[in-house]
């Protein structure tokens, strides 16, 4: 049985779920049940899937929730917060991006490939080990930080 605080919701349209490894974007109020993280990556659905790396670490009494592969984070004083923190900043990473019609160029700087129709789009994020030697930012918290990885599955509809 899940607890209240296994799901958060935000404006009706974000749920993010970390007991089952789900950050899922859409437009429904109640938490999904028991999803695999080997989900396939890409569109499937009128909806975006991807597996992300997460880092959880904390930096004079903030935590931070931190995403390497889209290099966006969300921080607050408890991990909760943190955690609220960054639903929000990658629902709003993904509207804008999307809006703006800038959603593909933006992965692609980031360093992932995008392969695959319009109908059937394939989306791979840079393997970690390339971000830990591309991102500065990524190799200072490996290298001088105590931190927490987790792998979580993002779904966003479009």
């Amino acid at each position: 049985m899940k607890s209240k605080n296994d799901c958060i919701i935000f404006k009706d349209k974000v749920k993010l779920q970390y007991s089952n490894n789900l950050l899922n974007f859409g437009y429904k109020k109640d938490c999904m049940s028991d999803l695999h993280l080997k989900a396939p990556s890409g569109v499937s659905n009128g909806k975006f899937h991807v597996g992300l790396s997460l880092i959880e670490f904390v930096e004079d009494d903030v935590n931070i929730v931190y995403s390497p592969a889209l290099d966006l984070s969300g921080y607050g004083k408890t991990e909760d917060e943190a955690k609220s923190s960054f639903a929000i900043v990658i629902e709003e990473f993904f509207r804008y991006t999307i809006d703006k019609n800038t959603f593909d160029k933006v992965l692609k700087d980031l360093g992932w490939s995008i392969k695959g129709s319009k109908e059937n789009l394939k989306f791979s994020p840079p393997k970690d080990s390339d971000l830990v030697n591309s991102n500065a930012l990524y190799s200072d918290i490996v290298n001088n930080k105590n931190y927490k990885v987790s792998r979580e599955k993002v779904e966003f509809s479009l």
